[in-house]
């Protein structure tokens, strides 16, 4: 009986401190990538449809791998992540205007897409390169 209730006095703990846990490292995550400096300016509603799910990118320091969600329209480009990894992360329109020093690199054996926005790298994989360029062309 007392293994029983210490299983579950365990899993009553785990239940409510992991929560608090992921919560804190997520929040934390966006303080260390800028994505909640660039919140600041930039934050802006979610798109319901027309974006890229599971896309694999860097946000300053911060690896977002396979859990970026993003789009290309006229004003911007916008950036989200999955549900799970929201707290910290509001959604993103950053205008095409304000992203900076565009350029072609690798990153961990991966061709990428960079740029610069208020001195924060993202960057993106290359498969967006003709996307990108399209849009900066036309919009910039």
């Amino acid at each position: 009986m007392k293994d029983v209730l210490m299983i579950a006095g365990i899993v009553a703990l785990f239940s409510f401190f992991f929560p608090l846990l992921w919560s804190g490292v997520i929040y934390l995550i966006s303080y260390v990538s800028g994505w909640h400096f660039l919140a600041g300016r930039y934050r802006t509603e979610p798109l319901t449809e027309g974006f890229h799910r599971g896309v694999y990118g860097r946000i300053g320091i911060a690896n977002y791998n396979g859990v970026l969600r993003i789009a290309f329209t006229e004003k911007g480009m916008y950036l989200h992540v999955m549900p799970l990894f929201k707290i910290g992360h509001p959604p993103l329109l950053l205008p095409w205007t304000h992203l900076k020093e565009w350029k072609e690199s690798h990153l961990f054996f991966q061709q990428v897409v960079k740029c610069k926005i208020e001195g924060i790298s993202i960057s993106l994989p290359h498969k967006y390169l003709g996307t990108i360029q399209s849009y900066i062309s036309a919009y910039t």
